[in-house]
């Protein structure tokens, strides 16, 4: 697991713990809930591109990171149980996740499909495994720019390569990415929706 890799645990163990607690979970569930928010994306991206064992269960820092993670959020509860606050926390794993998954594809050699289905996977598939099983409508489905932040950070990180090393435009796309979620945040910025009343008559 490399630092980017680690951040984003981090911080989505935090989103996730977070929600258990607004959930009124009990101690068993925030952890699950925090395991299950920091681990789904690159789970489900793994499964669906074939990567073998997720990189998840192969590194023996991951739950470490998920329980120190998820008992920082419920020792500072009164903190961190604060939309601004948990926006942040949940931009920072996004970015941490999507420029990670890109740079790990590229490595790879992968095609640019690839790169930025990786990227947009894993920055937002455990925020909405976490909704799902709370019963929430998918955040990234409804009223927030963060699929599409997560998209721009893979695409960007493909064309920054070009003029820069991989470590700068990994950190350029890390700060896009972020900026591009809590700027569509706080400007209440989103994609436009699409009203439909179904009619009852025949």
């Amino acid at each position: 697991m490399n630092i980017l890799e680690a951040i984003g645990v981090f911080a989505f163990a935090i989103s996730g713990a977070v929600v258990a607690m607004e959930e009124k979970f009990d101690l068993f569930g925030i952890y699950v809930m925090a395991g299950v928010t920091a681990m789904g994306g690159g789970i489900l991206r793994d499964a669906i591109l074939n990567e073998g064992l997720p990189i998840f269960f192969t590194s023996k820092w991951t739950w470490g990171v998920i329980l120190i993670g998820a008992s920082i959020a419920i020792f500072l509860r009164k903190n961190i149980l604060n939309q601004m606050v948990f926006v942040i926390i949940d931009a920072i794993g996004l970015a941490a996740f999507a420029v990670s998954a890109a740079s790990t594809m590229m490595a790879q050699g992968e095609n640019k499909m690839v790169i930025v289905f990786a990227a947009c996977v894993t920055g937002v598939g455990g925020g909405m495994i976490r909704d799902i099983m709370v019963n929430r409508k998918p955040a990234i489905f409804c009223y927030d720019i963060y699929a599409v932040a997560a998209v721009i950070g893979g695409v960007s990180l493909i064309y920054l390569n070009r003029f820069y090393d991989m470590r700068t435009a990994v950190v350029l796309s890390l700060i896009l990415t972020f900026a591009i979620r809590m700027i569509c945040f706080w400007k209440k910025v989103h994609l436009p929706r699409v009203d439909v009343k179904m009619s009852l008559e025949a």
